[in-house]
């Protein structure tokens, strides 16, 4: 299933490049995309075999076609056809990485124990971007093992600013000195 999500956001990648919008397009993209993940319900309608596909054409026209450009309208309502809505999820996420790598931008994650604010992920994206001479972008997750602090990954990349490492550190080096 990856290898068509992959051949679909690689198809509207390039259609995104012939046309000049890789910009817009990923943002627009990334807006539907938000929509899907917030209500699942809604992808669970756009996916239903007992709702036809003209009047999931038409709900999506309804929703999006004043915030989003023409062609991407279009695109999902090929995926309509084609029945492939269900993997919609994927496809935005493959075209999203093919618009970073495009635009020279390394995808990472920031882990920490509470939700982010863009200022905070911003702050972090500039201090990382700083230190590994390239564009960052990054997703906050949780992860409340940390106790505080946050853990950055960037492709093998770890950088380790929680409480939970500082401790295991420690732990590590008094062990080390006890032997």
């Amino acid at each position: 299933m990856e290898k068509v999500a992959s051949r679909y956001a690689q198809a509207l990648f390039e259609f995104a490049c012939e046309s000049n919008k890789v910009d817009l397009w990923q943002q627009q993209m990334r807006l539907v995309q938000q929509v899907f993940q917030q209500d699942p319900q809604i992808g669970d309608f756009f996916s239903h075999i007992r709702v036809e596909a003209n009047q999931k054409k038409k709900v999506f026209k309804e929703i999006f076609s004043s915030r989003i450009d023409r062609d991407i309208v279009n695109f999902f309502c090929l995926l309509i056809d084609k029945r492939r809505v269900n993997q919609f999820i994927e496809i935005a996420k493959e075209f999203h990485i093919l618009c970073n790598q495009s635009n020279g931008i390394k995808e990472g994650v920031v882990y920490s124990t509470r939700l982010l604010d863009s200022i905070e992920i911003k702050g972090i994206e500039e201090s990382i971007s700083q230190k590994m001479k390239l564009n960052v972008e990054l997703t906050n997750k949780l992860d409340p093992q940390l106790l505080s602090g946050v853990r950055v990954v960037v492709d093998d990349i770890v950088m380790d600013g929680s409480l939970k490492n500082k401790i295991d550190s420690l732990r590590h080096e008094l062990l080390k000195g006890s032997r």
